[in-house]
């Protein structure tokens, strides 16, 4: 089973809608990279059980992104961020001072997504 990594983010952004268990089980697999064996033996349940959270708990997070769009907004405004960055070293680059504060305001834009 291939992981789509696509699915790190939208934890991040609902995973506190899932069940506690399915929270638990979901970021064993991605974020701790356990096996499907690794997570049947941890929580006393069958490899298909494991699946079964893993699957249930994709689609939760897929149904809300569907509804909110909160990654694709985050993902346009991460973008938005580092372009003005980029503009704004241009601006320095050409002699601008204000380059610099538009610069420092980029990054903590990027650093509040």
């Amino acid at each position: 089973m291939a992981k789509d990594m696509k699915f790190a983010l939208l934890f991040d952004l609902y995973g506190e809608l899932l069940s506690s268990r399915q929270r638990e089980i979901f970021e064993g697999y991605y974020s701790d990279d356990l096996s499907l064996s690794e997570l049947s033996e941890a929580y006393g349940i069958t490899r298909q059980g494991v699946l079964q959270n893993i699957r249930s708990a994709e689609h939760k997070l897929l149904e809300t992104e569907e509804k909110l769009q909160l990654s694709q907004s985050f993902l346009r405004n991460r973008k938005r961020a580092e372009q003005i960055e980029t503009l704004a070293g241009l601006l320095v680059q050409n002699g601008n001072t204000a380059g610099e504060e538009i610069a420092f305001l980029a990054r903590q834009i990027q650093e509040e997504l």
